[in-house]
């Protein structure tokens, strides 16, 4: 009876990593930059980062600059999909994200990375973990697990919303600095941190027909917004545990990390070690030195070089 029951298990979970395998997603291709020094190992699978929702690679170029100098990796951020200057595309699930490091490994002829993302980057990486472990020598999560996000994010499904009813309603004749004044107020009411209400409005764009969109894909995220930010884990399902070395660095002042969000991770990601900073949830901008000395030493030494 128990071996029926582990050899139930066993198929369950191969099938499982087929459907994922045979549910085709399409790729795209990231815009990305690369960080390296003459100390980097460069036999040593690099650093690849993808940012949180919202925001875009240009918000790790200090850290990823300071990684690279003062670890022996390289470092790759990227923008992720329908962020940044990457192509905006219809889908934006995980599996969607995960698939877009993929496609840049290849085109980078990368054979394994150290997987490092922040919040949204995180999920992809979990993703990818999970579903090509052989792809990925450690993982760095920051602020992020597969439980669901905490209610109070800043980032509602009513913020993008707005952004799809606000663009259409500004001016053509305003410049992008005006744009973005006028779309203040509107905001204000939704989201109350002064610094992250300027994290949305300095997504506005100016496009060259004189309306006004956005570098976020509102309508995209939208779309997946169940998978992305909510169901996130029952996207997991059958899926066997990432067995390699993860390193979750969360903020104290954040409640993306908690004791029952991390029992869920340890589900799916057993060898866990948990550092928690003084910070808030982009704990790479509130500790940037600490952050810093956490991801080099995690990841000093090399278990395929």
């Amino acid at each position: 009876m128990a071996r029926g029951r582990v050899l139930s298990s066993i198929l369950s979970r191969a099938q499982a990593l087929r459907n994922y395998r045979s549910s085709f997603v399409q790729s795209t291709r990231l815009e990305y930059v690369s960080y390296s020094t003459p100390r980097n190992q460069m036999e040593a699978p690099p650093i690849v980062v993808m940012h949180d929702l919202n925001l875009s690679l240009e918000s790790w170029r200090h850290v990823a600059s300071n990684l690279s100098q003062e670890g022996l990796r390289q470092v790759i951020t990227v923008d992720a999909r329908n962020h940044g200057i990457s192509p905006h595309t219809s889908g934006h699930s995980p599996m969607h994200l995960a698939a877009d490091v993929q496609a840049l490994m290849s085109h980078q002829r990368l054979s394994k990375i150290v997987a490092l993302g922040h919040g949204m980057g995180g999920r992809a990486m979990m993703t990818l973990a999970l579903t090509q472990p052989q792809l990925v020598e450690r993982v760095i999560l920051v602020d992020i697990t597969p439980a669901p996000v905490p209610s109070n994010f800043y980032l509602t499904r009513q913020v993008f919303e707005m952004m799809l009813q606000v663009a259409p309603t500004i001016p053509p004749n305003l410049s992008l600095s005006e744009g973005r004044m006028f779309i203040l107020p509107l905001f204000q009411d939704v989201v109350h941190d002064v610094s992250e209400l300027r994290r949305v409005v300095d997504n506005l764009r100016k496009m060259q027909d004189d309306t006004f969109g956005w570098a976020v894909n509102p309508r995209a995220v939208l779309g997946s917004w169940a998978e992305l930010m909510i169901n996130y884990e029952s996207t997991l399902g059958g899926l066997s545990p990432y067995m390699g070395e993860v390193l979750l660095i969360a903020g104290s002042q954040s409640e993306f990390v908690t004791s029952s969000s991390i029992a869920v991770m340890q589900r799916y990601f057993p060898n866990t070690v948990v550092q928690i900073l003084d910070a808030g949830h982009c704990v790479y901008e509130d500790q940037p030195e600490q952050f810093v000395e956490l991801v080099v030493e995690f990841t000093q030494t090399c278990s395929v070089c």
